[in-house]
């Protein structure tokens, strides 16, 4: 429990359930405040759009984020991980099938919540991870090599070039 207590997951496709932004948010955390809430959302880059629905927090989301576009789902989850407290965030292909600008978005996000989590990316975009302390370049199920982008870029021809095709 502690360790599960610790990290949040965050798929390529997170599930949103068919309540308001607020209800999908209290699930991880059922007491969590008003100002927990917001503030969390805040930092996942959501609390802009959520203010300009009719209702607010308090917007029926629909079945699955029927409502929402791949990044707003994608910030809720981030949203849901932030107030659960998790120490580990692991985002699994969390930005692949988002347009360019979610994508920055998520970026942003995942670039302000490096500095007080840590962030587990598992990913195939590389601009992705790009801003990585340590990457872990895996090949045919074997690790391949690890470094930072720069040290990849220069000492792994692999990396190099799966780099340069994105």
């Amino acid at each position: 429990n502690s360790i599960r207590n610790n990290i949040a997951y965050i798929q390529q496709t997170p599930y949103i359930f068919n309540m308001t932004f607020k209800g999908n948010l209290q699930l991880v955390k059922p007491d969590a405040t008003e100002e927990e809430i917001v503030a969390a959302c805040k930092k996942a880059e959501l609390d802009d759009f959520i203010v300009t629905c009719k209702d607010g927090y308090d917007t029926l989301i629909g079945e699955n984020g029927i409502n929402l576009s791949g990044g707003q789902r994608q910030r809720l989850a981030i949203a849901r991980a932030l107030l659960s407290n998790a120490k580990v965030i692991m985002f699994d292909e969390s930005t692949s099938s988002l347009d360019n600008e979610n994508q920055a978005k998520i970026q942003k996000v995942i670039n302000n919540l490096s500095t007080t989590h840590t962030i587990i990316i598992v990913a195939h975009r590389l601009t992705t991870i790009h801003n990585a302390d340590k990457i872990i370049f895996i090949d045919n199920h074997k690790i391949i090599a690890e470094g930072t982008h720069k040290y990849l870029m220069k000492n792994c021809k692999q990396y190099n070039n799966l780099y340069k095709t994105e």
